[in-house]
């Protein structure tokens, strides 16, 4: 795959005015984290500061599950958050330098592609070829979950610093940027467009990474691809929580494990979208419509919050 040009003008990180329900303060973290991926390739990492926010959706919002019942959640380490899902160019240099297989790739079946009427499994479908055209600054998809972990532990090895994929929580916060709104630009479906690739404006396909506006963190995320999250799926506790992360499947769950995935996708309609939506998947799913973002803990010592704001 040839070199695609990512790299956007340097951000700048100022958060002076920011919405209530917020909760963060100045860092001295450096605002923009990049690492260099060999080949010229290389990736984006957006600091995001400690806080507390309302995880979940109002009971009024559109598009809203019985699953995203509100807490208050605080995060106290801020953490740095892929600009962009994992591009096709990024994890191709991951395969490349490691002779990695996913397992779309390895067994037999192959993965679930796009027949030209749904997704559909078979051994041709794979991060190479989902069944549409995908160029360098496409998000990867057709990766499982150990698909995306074995990027992170490689990523780790070669930067020397951890890489993981966010908590639930993590994402959650990111995406809303301070804001309470069910998307980055409003509550009003009719307007998701404008900052999300989904159905059917997607046109069954997934788009480059920078081509939906970043939120005011400056991150481009939801829409165009489901994101893979540490959590395995469950419903919220009542109580307030404080980094909160589900390591392992509830232990009355009747169902198989699976783990949770945001953001929504180009084959999913705008609901799907949400910051508070959720959506969940066995770890060995394969789809063409399920990607990821990683993340990297700060490199200093944990930030104290600053004074608590009241909660909306």
């Amino acid at each position: 795959m040839r070199p695609a040009l990512l790299l956007q003008p340097a951000l700048r990180m100022i958060f002076l005015l920011l919405p209530l329900g917020w909760v963060g303060g100045a860092h001295a973290a450096d605002p923009l984290l990049r690492v260099d991926l060999g080949q010229g390739a290389q990736m984006e990492l957006v600091w995001v500061p400690p806080g507390r926010f309302l995880q979940g959706s109002p009971a009024g919002e559109p598009g809203r599950h019985d699953d995203e019942a509100r807490r208050e959640v605080t995060l106290t380490q801020g953490f740095y958050l892929g600009k962009f899902p994992v591009t096709c160019w990024q994890y191709d240099r991951f395969a490349t330098e490691t002779h990695f297989r996913t397992e779309a790739e390895r067994g037999p079946s192959g993965g679930f592609g796009w027949d030209g009427r749904a997704l559909t499994q078979g051994p041709q479908f794979n991060w190479r070829s989902p069944g549409f055209p995908q160029g360098d600054d496409s998000p990867v998809t057709v990766v499982t979950y150990a698909d995306a972990e074995a990027f992170c532990a490689w990523l780790s090895r070669r930067s020397g610093r951890a890489f993981t994929l966010p908590t639930e929580a993590q994402w959650e916060y990111a995406r809303r940027a301070g804001a309470t709104n069910a998307w980055s630009n409003g509550n009003d479906p009719a307007h998701v467009g404008a900052v999300a690739w989904c159905r059917p404006l997607a046109g069954d396909q997934t788009h480059p990474v920078d081509s939906r506006p970043p939120n005011a963190w400056g991150l481009c995320i939801g829409g165009n691809v489901f994101e893979w999250c540490r959590d395995f799926y469950g419903p919220y506790g009542p109580a307030p929580a404080i980094d909160p992360v589900r390591l392992s499947p509830p232990p009355d769950d009747s169902d198989p494990p699976r783990r949770v995935l945001r953001g929504g996708s180009w084959n999913r309609e705008a609901a799907f979208t949400r910051a508070a939506a959720r959506y969940r998947n066995t770890p060995a799913s394969r789809n063409a419509d399920n990607g990821f973002r990683v993340l990297a803990p700060p490199p200093t010592a944990p930030q104290p919050l600053p004074p608590t704001h009241p909660t909306p």
